[in-house]
């Protein structure tokens, strides 16, 4: 601990969800920065992206995600535009420098490029005290736990005859992440048609998680756990529908209890399950 940490002259716990000092919003800039325009200096690290555009990236960015003047492409070198780029990224409101990182992973990155730029990306989150971390390409609340990360992560790769379920999965965190208005109750519902889709795509047959799971060649215990969390979903007063008079708690705690849960029992199934469906 440095001295000003010791003595309480600086910050030490994590920063507010809305907080984003300079140090944070810099050095996540210097992040980006060495993924992409590095190379404008003949400095790149080992891990940036030598396989990008930098014109590409950077029309991106100024064009889709800032909404800039067209003709900035036209008056001068790209280092000019970077610089653009720079400036209008320092003037960005907290939540939209998250948006920003979003961005640029979803939009400018693929396969281990954007794994190893989301990893620099989480190194400065958790460095800076930052209450949130990188999941797939979403800024999400942090899960607490790696292995729970990874189970979401694994989840979310899963092979393409499984998109739908894939696609539920990504609502659920995507309802779950939203920084400005997080939908709990619904991400719990999309967590549990993730598993249901599944569930139908495994068996070959259409139906609820309710009246389905009951085949699934798995223990008796694991079926009567998931059976139950059905019934939570379908509750009237919780998630769905159904005969509960109380209230059930819809909150973060949750919603990121079954984000966890259902990923890894999707990778569970599949892992279990998976040998009799033919590859599409």
């Amino acid at each position: 601990m440095l001295f000003s940490e010791r003595y309480g002259h600086k910050k030490t716990g994590m920063l507010k969800k809305d907080e984003m000092p300079e140090s944070l919003r810099n050095r996540l800039w210097n992040t980006i920065y060495d993924a992409f325009f590095i190379y404008l200096d003949d400095q790149a690290p080992d891990w940036a992206l030598a396989d990008m555009s930098e014109y590409k990236i950077s029309r991106d960015i100024w064009l889709s995600f800032l909404n800039g003047d067209k003709y900035i492409f036209h008056k001068g070198p790209l280092s000019a535009v970077v610089d653009e780029i720079n400036k209008k990224y320092h003037q960005l409101q907290w939540f939209a420098i998250y948006d920003f990182v979003e961005f640029v992973l979803s939009s400018c990155v693929q396969g281990k490029s954007k794994m190893e730029l989301a990893s620099e990306i989480n190194r400065v989150l958790q460095e800076e005290k930052a209450p949130y971390q990188v999941i797939d390409h979403k800024v999400s609340p942090p899960l607490g736990d790696e292995e729970m990360k990874k189970e979401i992560e694994k989840a979310l790769t899963i092979p393409d005859k499984y998109q739908p379920v894939r696609e539920h999965l990504s609502k659920a965190l995507d309802k779950w992440a939203d920084r400005k208005n997080p939908d709990y109750k619904n991400s719990i519902g999309e967590s549990i048609k993730a598993v249901e889709c599944l569930v139908t795509i495994l068996l070959g047959k259409d139906g609820t998680l309710g009246k389905l799971i009951d085949e699934l060649d798995i223990h008796p215990a694991l079926r009567a756990g998931f059976s139950n969390l059905y019934g939570w979903r379908s509750d009237e007063s919780g998630v769905g529908h159904g005969k509960f008079k109380e209230p059930l708690s819809c909150d973060e705690p949750e919603a990121r209890y079954m984000l966890v849960t259902c990923s890894a029992f999707i990778n569970y199934l599949i892992a279990k399950l998976d040998a009799g469906i033919s590859n599409e």
